[in-house]
Order: C-alpha cells, then sequence, then structure tokens
C-alpha cells in the first residue's frame, strides 16, 4: 500500500504506515520483517513525529459506535451539555465548548467532551446521565490506547539501552485524557478568521487521533510549509508530544500541526454553502502528574547538548490548558516562561516530589 492517499495535486504529508501488530512481536521476535517495521518507526519520529497506525486492534465497528456516540452527545441541546461543562475545578473532565469558556472571541471552531481514567475517584469524570453504553464505550477506547501508548514508549525506550518496561512506572497512574471533538459545519471564508483547531504541539506523551474522512489535518514541515495528513479509514494517527520530545532531549519531534478547511476534492460544500461537520476521537497521553521530566543522560552529548530544564508533568499539562481556556487557543510553540507563578504551598509541594496544585 502506497504511504499517500489522495490527489496527487495535493501537497500531502507522506507520512510512513507502521504496522503495530509487528512493533509489539518486535519484543519477542527479532524477524527481518519485525525489525524492519521497528526501524521505520524510529526514522519516523526522529524525523516528522507523525505516522499512521495500522492494526492497532480497535476494530471498525468498535470505531463506528465510538463515533455514532460522539454525534449523539453533540447533537444535544447547550442546556443539557453545560450541565456536564469542563472547568479547571473539575479537572478539565466533560464538556467544553470555547464559545462558553473563552474571554476571546478567536476560539476554535470546535467543541469537546473530555474524559480521564475513570477508576481514579480523586478527580472524577463527568458522564451524561442515564447512559451507561457511552461511559463504557469511552472507558474501552482509554484503555486500548493506553495500552498502544506502552507498547511504543517501551520501543522507545529499548533505544536508549534502556529495559522496554522503563516508562511504565512514569505513566502507570493514566493521567491521560480522552477527547471527543466536533467541528460543526460552517462556511470556508469563516475559517479564514478562526481555524477549527489552531497551530499547536500536543502537550505530553503520545497523542492517538482517529479522524472521520473529513479531512483538513494539517501537519507543519521542515520548510514551513502546511502538509495535509489525509484521513485512512480505520488507522489511527499517531504523534508525539512536548514531554516525550523532551525527555528526549528533542532528538523526538513534536511537530505543530492544525485543522483547517480541507481541500475541495475530499470534502463537498452543502445546499448553503458549508463545510460538512467534522468528528474525531484524541487520546491524549501523559506522564504521571508527579513526575519529574528532564532529558534522559543518553541522550545529552556533546553534539547534542541538554535542551530542556526539567519540569513536573502535571504542572506542564495544567497550565497548558489553563492557558487554553484563558485564550481561547493552544500557543503555536509553548515556552517555559508561559508557567504559571507558583504559590508558597505549591513550591513547598515540589521539594517533596509531589504534584503541584491545579488551581
Amino acid at each position: 500500500m502506497s504511504d499517500l492517499t489522495g490527489s496527487t495535486d495535493i501537497n500531502t504529508a507522506n507520512l510512513p504506515i507502521i504496522d503495530y501488530s509487528r512493533i509489539e512481536a518486535f519484543f519477542f521476535e527479532k524477524t527481518a520483517e519485525n525489525v524492519a517495521e521497528n526501524a521505520k518507526l524510529l526514522r519516523a519520529v526522529n524525523d516528522v513525529g507523525f505516522i499512521y497506525l495500522k492494526n492497532h486492534g480497535i476494530t471498525d465497528e468498535k470505531m463506528k459506535q465510538l463515533f455514532d456516540y460522539a454525534k449523539e452527545f453533540f447533537s444535544w441541546p447547550v442546556s443539557e451539555k453545560e450541565k456536564i461543562e469542563s472547568c479547571e475545578s473539575k479537572f478539565f473532565h466533560g464538556w467544553f465548548s470555547p464559545e462558553r469558556t473563552s474571554k476571546t472571541r478567536i476560539a476554535d471552531q470546535k467543541e469537546a467532551f473530555d474524559i480521564g481514567d475513570d477508576s481514579n475517584l480523586v478527580r472524577p469524570n463527568q458522564w451524561p446521565a442515564d447512559w451507561p453504553e457511552f461511559r463504557t464505550e469511552m472507558n474501552y477506547f482509554f484503555e486500548k490506547c493506553h495500552e498502544i501508548h506502552l507498547v511504543l514508549l517501551g520501543t522507545f525506550a529499548e533505544t536508549q539501552g534502556l529495559p522496554k518496561d522503563h516508562f511504565d512506572s512514569f505513566v502507570n497512574e493514566k493521567d491521560h485524557f480522552f477527547r471527543l471533538l466536533h467541528y460543526p459545519a460552517t462556511t470556508p471564508d469563516s475559517i479564514g478568521d478562526r481555524l477549527r483547531a489552531s497551530p499547536h504541539t500536543d502537550y505530553g506523551t503520545l497523542t492517538l487521533l482517529f479522524n472521520d474522512n473529513s479531512g483538513g489535518l494539517q501537519i507543519r514541515g521542515k520548510d514551513g510549509q502546511w502538509l495535509e495528513v489525509p484521513p485512512i479509514p480505520g488507522y489511527a494517527i499517531i504523534n508525539i508530544g512536548d514531554l516525550l520530545s523532551r525527555w528526549f532531549n528533542g532528538s523526538l519531534k513534536s511537530t505543530e500541526h492544525r485543522v483547517v478547511e480541507p481541500p475541495p476534492e475530499w470534502s463537498k460544500l452543502d445546499v448553503e454553502g458549508r463545510l460538512p461537520p467534522r468528528y474525531a476521537l484524541a487520546w491524549f497521553g501523559n506522564p504521571n502528574r508527579n513526575a519529574w521530566i528532564e532529558p534522559l543522560s543518553s541522550c545529552i552529548t556533546a553534539e547534542s547538548p541538554q535542551r530542556f530544564e526539567g519540569v513536573w508533568a502535571g504542572k506542564h499539562v495544567a497550565d497548558r490548558i489553563a492557558k487554553l481556556h484563558k485564550d481561547g487557543k493552544a500557543p503555536e510553540v509553548w515556552k517555559d516562561s508561559m508557567y504559571r507563578e507558583e504559590r508558597p504551598q505549591q513550591q513547598q509541594q515540589q521539594q517533596h516530589a509531589q504534584l503541584p496544585a491545579l488551581a
């Protein structure tokens, strides 16, 4: 199968397609095929930081059910969705609408529903009432993505001469979150003023993204140009986050991306001249909140001196989400100067290697 999809006239990213089943098998069988697939994965994450992933174990039927539930939830009136609205005091779990939470009018054209680890009673999820099937399916997806995440982290650990479970203790508290995304129908002209998702990098370790067939996802190439990432039915899109890049002293690439109007070949306007709605499921992997993230010593050399200071993972993620809520969009490039000032209690907690407060 070609690594490219879509029209040859479109400036496409040409992302490699990685067979996840061979990455799993690589730990136990160093066959030529598995070794080659593993090498292909490592080249990609060191080069562009984005891949397609096939044979990931989530069936087409399961994905259809998840997307159907997402569409049903987002079809509800605002008066129902706001009963479980996300905010910082609720650990950013629940329904999120930039139209209601942003102090600006530049918010992305999207709404979301955010879910964390459902077994964490200290940071509880908010769920739609009287809909147990929704909760069951979303939790299944959360756990499945965590499993895939562990396997990929194990692969990256082995490149540094570390055991494949090296990162497990840094992510075992499952401080990830899973986001249902809805980009409402809109006109092409409106995207000129407010993108569906403004340029940004992701915060944590790895992102697993499943798109519908609408298109519009772009990544920034090495030359600064935006490249289309066509959706491939049944495939996940995986990308490196900032904290994993920091762990590897920048050798793993956390690449800027956005969601814009798809090429006309991929998305027809309706009778009112609008682009159809777009839906996506995005799972964002994060280290444990109290994990201290600094570059691995093996990644610091004379040719590659240390690029990053250490940060508390929980504070990094919470501050980035807080800035998103405050500004209405994520910053294109996160700078350490953007962290919020810490109160004395937070400083004391850091001295004891505990997570700073989220507020």
